[in-house]
């Protein structure tokens, strides 16, 4: 029998990088093109549509008419004027934060962000922490260290993050949305690292 391999947190980035940040960049790509009208890219961004025109699976468990509302308010002209003003990922967050109605929740919030954050080229520079990114986030850090370094945006538990530097050095070549999909990715394979 041989012996057990030990994985490593280097290992999980360099799988990450060539099997997984293509498909979370091509994920955006139709939103960093901008080759549709701001409209129907913030209505896509609402939906979670992809390239080819699927939906993604996060939005896709959402009610129609949330997503209808979401989309109605995010396409009310004084929303898409302060949207186009945004000089960083935090302002335009606020605002998604801000307009959000029951039912879409912390994980709709910040895909939806992070699609119009494509658009306007501003991107996270915390990395937010919900659903599976916060398991993996737990299984790597602990619980304890975890709870020392985590900050709620808007002082609202439902929307927990972390700064990078906080990280283990070898994470900070990913960008912090690479760094959410990451947790989220690996949240059973980081359990098992030292």
């Amino acid at each position: 029998m041989g012996a057990l391999k030990i994985e490593t947190l280097e290992h999980l980035v360099y799988l990450y990088n060539r099997n997984m940040a293509g498909p979370e960049n091509w994920k955006l790509s139709d939103f960093k093109k901008k080759s549709k009208p701001l409209d129907v890219l913030i209505k896509d961004a609402v939906y979670g549509r992809l390239p080819n025109t699927l939906q993604d699976s996060h939005q896709a468990q959402i009610e129609r008419d949330v997503l209808g509302e979401m989309e109605r308010r995010l396409l009310d002209k004084a929303i898409k004027e302060k949207m186009e003003k945004c000089k960083d990922f935090i302002e335009l967050f606020t605002i998604v934060y801000d307009e959000s109605v029951p039912g879409f929740g912390s994980l709709s919030v910040y895909d939806t962000s992070l699609r119009l954050g494509a658009i306007f080229n501003i991107y996270p520079e915390v990395i937010f922490l919900h659903r599976g990114a916060l398991v993996g986030a737990k299984n790597l850090l602990g619980i304890n260290a975890l709870n020392a370094i985590t900050i709620n945006y808007n002082e609202d538990t439902r929307y927990p993050y972390i700064l990078k530097e906080d990280l283990p050095e070898v994470l900070h070549t990913l960008e912090a949305h690479h760094l959410e999909n990451f947790f989220c990715r690996f949240k059973d394979r980081l359990n098992k690292i030292n």
